[in-house]
């Protein structure tokens, strides 16, 4: 009926009947990509290295990850050392106000739940080309046998599978050409640079090391550097799923843990994802979970493996299935695999209509132009850093939103929750609304007001409410990329 009052019901529906795949027998479902990773029938592949966002490799370099947004020297640079260094006072502050006064999600039973989640580490995070469990399975030389062997389809499959069964919800898999080694490979790992672009001394510096490119068959580390052999390699591109509920508390302590629900089990899945390969007879390099050694960035490999498209937040990668929540992880593999392509779910030509994550923002730091832009764009009047030219995006203050964070005791993380995509999925209307937008632009702008008419968004409000939910375990959906309930293929 909602629909129908905006006279957009034809053409939803309308949109199904033109756009969704016809199989003509069993053999032909079986042939299509469909059957490699189920996916909504409005969501279209396009080719290699082509996704909705616009790519120019001639334009990119490899990313000095000391860099980013998320670093306090790079911060100071726009905002000042005392500022920086301020933070943890103020987020301190705003805890014991809130706390005093019994504000929504600072209540004594959500502070006992966001204090007591922690992440599952092994007693340490996972090195760069090994595991830290204390006993990997031995390698097929080790037991005496010949390393497995399959097709690059096989394997992807096998793999997918496997990281599934780990805790992961989506997979894809690109080639690491020799294009993405020479500009998208990150530079350094994370960490501060000591170099004249830095200002405010006070900041503490945190060494990070160079990642390099080696005639060498294994990945190594030492202390000086971490290397990638100049062997054929995949990217594994990733994703875990993350609950919509917590997300939609943010700006409360219950939002803030929504992030760390997102990679629980980042650690189990690192140490049983390397010991699969391991036991087959191949390589996993840069890690699941840890951060501060991305082989890449995680986004752009969700993007070109066909996981999501970009967004207008750009820190996070909408999905058809997911929308925001969730976190994206890429490692790489010398086991060969079958590529998944780009998609164009009309996710990121939504975004160039809908700014509502901008207009949520507290600081403001997301773009609110009405079209993306191949020029990087200054921050608080000085060279932008943090940003990696070459591709058509929306180009967002990093270092103010880390700041703003930081600042508060919650960890912000509002945009998430208000994502337009940040959606349940029992109604049919959902399913009517995002093949309108994957087919029918048209309607873009209509759609921005529809999470608040149907109560999305975020609420502090909702931090209460959560505790009467009753929710999966997690608060997470594993059906939801899962073909007839996880028993079709």
């Amino acid at each position: 009926d909602f629909m129908k009052g905006l006279g957009m019901a034809g053409a939803g529906i309308g949109a199904v009947a033109a756009s969704a795949p016809v199989f003509h027998d069993i053999d032909e479902l079986i042939a299509s990509d469909t059957a490699v990773q189920p996916r909504p029938w409005w969501v279209k592949e396009r080719p290699i290295d082509d996704p909705t966002i616009e790519v120019d490799f001639g334009m990119m370099e490899r990313h000095d990850r000391r860099d980013q947004g998320q670093s306090a020297r790079v911060r100071a640079i726009y905002y000042g050392a005392d500022r920086v260094l301020g933070a943890a006072a103020l987020s301190a502050a705003e805890l014991a106000e809130r706390t005093a006064s019994n504000y929504p999600g600072y209540t004594y039973r959500s502070r006992a739940l966001a204090g007591s989640f922690k992440r599952v580490s092994q007693g340490t995070s996972p090195g760069w080309a090994e595991t830290k469990d204390p006993a990997p399975v031995k390698t097929p030389e080790e037991r005496g046998e010949p390393k497995w062997t399959g097709t690059p389809e096989e394997a992807s499959r096998m793999l997918r599978a496997a990281m599934r069964a780990y805790g992961a919800s989506l997979v894809g898999y690109t080639e690491l050409t020799q294009e993405h080694r020479d500009h998208v490979i990150f530079s350094y790992e994370k960490g501060d640079s000591n170099n004249e672009k830095y200002i405010g001394t006070t900041i503490p510096v945190t060494a990070a090391r160079p990642i390099v490119f080696e005639n060498v068959p294994k990945a190594y580390e030492t202390t000086e550097k971490l290397v990638i052999p100049n062997v054929p390699l995949w990217e594994i591109a990733l994703s875990t799923q993350g609950s919509n509920e917590l997300w939609r508390s943010a700006g409360t302590l219950l939002g803030g843990m929504a992030n760390g629900n997102t990679f629980y089990n980042c650690a189990n899945l690192h140490a049983s994802t390397y010991n699969f390969l391991r036991y087959l007879g191949y390589l996993l390099i840069g890690t699941i979970g840890n951060d501060a050694r991305y082989v890449g960035s995680e986004g752009g490999a969700a993007i070109m493996a066909g996981l999501g498209e970009a967004s207008r937040q750009k820190l996070y990668t909408l999905t058809p299935e997911y929308g925001a929540p969730g976190r994206l992880y890429g490692v790489l593999t010398d086991l060969p695999l079958e590529p998944t392509h780009p998609i164009d779910a009309g996710i990121y030509r939504f975004c160039h209509s809908c700014q509502k994550c901008a207009d949520s923002c507290p600081p403001q730091c997301i773009s609110k132009e009405k079209e993306p832009s191949w020029d990087l764009p200054l921050t608080e009047g000085k060279e932008t850093i943090y940003s990696v030219k070459g591709t058509k995006a929306f180009y967002n203050n990093l270092p103010l939103c880390r700041q703003y964070s930081n600042e508060t005791s919650h960890g912000c993380r509002i945009c998430w929750g208000e994502c337009t995509f940040t959606v349940n999925r029992g109604a049919l209307v959902h399913q009517i609304i995002k093949g309108t937008i994957a087919n029918i632009p048209l309607f873009n702008t209509y759609f921005y007001k529809l999470g608040d008419a149907f109560g999305y968004g975020t609420d502090p409000e909702k931090a209460e409410a959560w505790w009467d939910l009753s929710l999966p375990t997690l608060g997470q959906d594993s059906t939801i990329v899962a073909a007839d309930a996880g028993y079709g293929k």
